[in-house]
C-alpha cells in the first residue's frame, strides 16, 4: 500500500494559484486550497478545498491544523501574505515572518525602512482628506496618491491638478485595508520590474524588465521586456539595490517580486514583494527565460528543504497586456493559431463572446495576457508580433 501523501496548504486558489497548485501535486503532496469564492478555479484540481478568505488569518490557520499540512505557501498576491505569515509563525513552518510580511505588503511601511538608505521620492501616509490636500502642495504637483497596503493598481491615481486631489484621496482610500493613503513625489524616470529568488544561501536575480504603462491618470500596466534593453552599469544598479532591499524589508526565503523607477539619483522604490510577479511572471515568463522553476523551489523551501538555485540560460521574454476598444465582443478568432505557434508560453484571456467592453481603471480589468519566449528579447518580440497578427476581437 502507497503511504498516505502529505498535505500542503496552497492560500488562494483563483486562476493565477493553478500553477502552484499543480506544483505542489507534481512534487508529491496532497494539495488544500483555502479561498472565498467556493467556485474558484483552483478547487478543481485540488485535493482539499476549504472556503475561507484568503485574509482571514484565524480561519486560515484552523484549516491548516486540521489538515495536519508540513507546507504552506501563496503565490501572485499580497493578500494572502498575512495569514500565510500566521500559519507558519503558529505551526512552526518555513515561511514570512509576521514582520517581512508586513514590510513587503505596506507601502507606508516599505517607505519607512528604506528612505535613509536608498534614494527615495518625498512622501506622506494619512487618513485624512484635507491633510491629504495640504501634503500635497507641500510635496509638489505631481504625486501620486494609492493605498499603503493593495496591488494591481487598485485606487492608484496620478495626480496633476489641485483639483484632482481630494478626488484621489476618495478613490484610494475604500482600497486600503489599514485606512491611510500614500502621498509620493512623482518618480521621473523608467519603471524596471525586478524579479528571483532568495535560497538557502542567497539572493537570486532571475529577471529584470522594462515596464511600459498606459497615460495617466490610471496608471495600468501593458507591457514588460525582458531582459530590460539597459546598459551594463544600469544593470548593476538595479542589482545592488534588489540585493538591498531584501536586506532592508527582512526577505529571507521564497519568491521576489519587485518595481523600481530608474530616476537621476539611481532606481527608487515602487514596492518590493515576497512573492511572485502577478499574471503568471514567475510561474511562466521566469522559468522560459532562466531555466529556474521558482515554484518548485518555494514549495520545497516551505516543506522544510535546504534548497539552492541555479540559473541554466538567460533568454529573452516578453509579457504584453491587451485592451482592446469598448464594444460588444461577437468573437475571439486566432487563439489556437496563435497559441500553437513556438515560442508562446501562455495566451489567457479575460473577455469572452458577449462580454462588453468598457474603458478599464486598474490591472484586473485588463482584456488578455500573452506571453513569448526566444533565444533575445527581439526574438521574443517577434514571437509577440505574430501574436497580435493572429488574435482579434470581431465586435458585433
Amino acid at each position: 500500500m502507497a503511504p498516505e501523501k502529505k498535505n500542503f496548504l496552497v492560500i488562494g486558489a483563483s486562476l493565477w494559484q493553478i500553477p502552484l497548485i499543480k506544483e505542489v501535486q507534481r512534487l508529491g503532496y496532497a494539495c488544500v486550497a483555502t479561498d472565498r469564492n467556493p467556485d474558484a478555479d483552483g478547487f478543481k484540481i485540488a485535493d482539499y478545498s476549504e472556503v475561507v478568505d484568503i485574509t482571514d488569518k484565524q480561519g486560515t490557520l484552523d484549516a491548516a491544523r486540521r489538515y495536519s499540512i508540513i507546507g504552506a505557501a501563496t503565490d501572485q498576491t499580497d493578500l494572502a501574505m498575512a495569514a500565510l505569515a500566521h500559519v507558519c509563525t503558529e505551526m512552526g513552518l518555513v515561511g514570512p515572518s509576521r514582520k517581512t510580511a508586513l514590510n513587503t505588503t505596506n507601502k507606508r511601511v516599505m517607505r519607512e525602512l528604506t528612505q535613509h538608505h536608498l534614494p527615495s521620492p518625498k512622501w506622506y501616509a494619512t487618513n485624512n482628506r484635507d491633510e491629504c490636500i495640504a501634503r500635497t502642495r507641500e510635496i509638489g504637483l505631481p504625486v501620486v496618491i494609492k493605498p499603503t497596503d493593495n496591488q494591481a493598481s487598485r485606487g492608484v491615481r496620478k495626480v496633476l491638478r489641485e483639483d484632482e486631489i481630494g478626488q484621489a484621496f476618495d478613490n484610494a482610500l475604500p482600497f486600503s485595508r489599514e485606512g491611510m493613503v500614500l502621498i509620493e513625489e512623482f518618480m521621473i524616470g523608467r519603471e524596471a520590474t525586478v524579479e528571483g529568488f532568495v535560497d538557502a544561501e542567497r539572493p537570486h536575480l532571475l529577471g529584470v524588465s522594462l515596464k511600459r504603462h498606459t497615460p495617466p491618470p490610471c496608471i495600468i500596466a501593458i507591457n514588460l521586456d525582458f531582459p530590460a534593453p539597459l546598459p551594463d552599469r544600469f544593470m548593476a544598479k538595479i542589482e545592488w539595490t534588489y540585493d538591498k532591499l531584501i536586506e532592508l524589508l527582512g526577505i529571507e526565503r521564497g519568491t521576489v517580486h519587485g518595481e523600481l523607477i530608474l530616476t537621476k539619483q539611481g532606481p527608487m522604490l515602487v514596492e518590493m514583494a515576497n512573492r511572485g510577479g502577478g499574471s503568471g511572471t514567475i510561474s511562466h515568463l521566469i522559468p522560459a527565460i532562466s531555466g529556474v522553476n521558482c515554484l518548485e523551489a518555494l514549495v520545497r523551501t516551505a516543506a522544510g528543504e535546504r534548497v539552492v538555485v541555479q540559473r541554466k540560460f538567460h533568454r529573452g521574454g516578453v509579457m504584453r497586456f491587451k485592451i482592446w476598444e469598448p464594444g460588444k465582443v461577437k468573437d475571439i478568432v486566432g487563439l489556437d493559431e496563435a497559441r500553437a505557434m513556438p515560442g508562446v508560453e501562455t495566451i489567457v484571456m479575460y473577455i469572452k463572446p458577449g462580454d462588453t467592453l468598457v474603458p478599464i481603471a486598474m490591472d484586473t480589468q485588463r482584456h488578455a495576457l500573452f506571453i513569448t519566449a526566444g533565444e533575445d528579447l527581439a526574438d521574443a518580440k517577434r514571437v509577440m508580433g505574430g501574436v497580435e497578427e493572429r488574435v482579434r476581437v470581431v465586435y458585433e
